[in-house]
């Protein structure tokens, strides 16, 4: 499990910015990667909080 919550940081690296390069304007799709990227982060610092101290 911790292998896969490392994982996920490579995959948001590639997915996230992926995900809003489909948007048609360039500003719009600049602000949906950032936001994708706070939403990331204040997931994953979710994980680690929550998960993490209950798998070890």
């Amino acid at each position: 499990m911790l292998k896969l919550l490392l994982l996920s940081v490579c995959l948001a690296l590639v997915g996230i910015p992926l995900w809003a390069a489909r948007d048609a304007h360039p500003g719009r799709g600049l602000k949906r990667a950032l936001v994708g990227v706070v939403m990331f982060n204040l997931l994953y610092v979710l994980l680690l909080r929550v998960v993490v101290p209950r798998l070890g």
